[in-house]
């Protein structure tokens, strides 16, 4: 325990990310979220997209050759869900303040190169 107070500094500590046998990284464009009884903020992410057409009829021919009706659009929209976390309020705002910065960060990354193209 002493070599480990003695790598760092007595007024520091030291946090190691891990990441978990099951980790996966999903791509999301959408969030549902709820509270629950005790307070907690509930926040299901998911994929949106439009659904494909599943089945396209077609026009026989007299000499049984096909020809393709348009795709019928159904207009249904699915979510799928891929995950959820549960958080408390205090974490909530922690990670707006997160998500804040990085967008600060992204805009601020864009301004620069876009400054750069400018000059080509």
């Amino acid at each position: 325990m002493d070599e480990l107070i003695t790598s760092i500094e007595q007024n520091q500590v030291k946090f190691i990310s891990k990441k978990s046998p099951d980790y996966k990284l999903e791509f999301i464009n959408g969030a549902l979220s709820n509270i629950t009884p005790r307070g907690e903020i509930v926040c299901d992410f998911h994929f949106e997209l439009k659904d494909m057409p599943t089945e396209q009829l077609a026009t026989i021919i007299g000499d049984g050759k096909a020809t393709l009706l348009p795709f019928s659009e159904a207009n249904i929209f699915t979510r799928d869900i891929k995950f959820g976390i549960v958080m408390n309020a205090k974490f909530a705002k922690d990670l707006v303040r997160l998500l804040n910065d990085k967008i600060n960060e992204i805009e601020e990354k864009a301004l620069v190169i876009g400054k750069k193209d400018e000059h080509v």
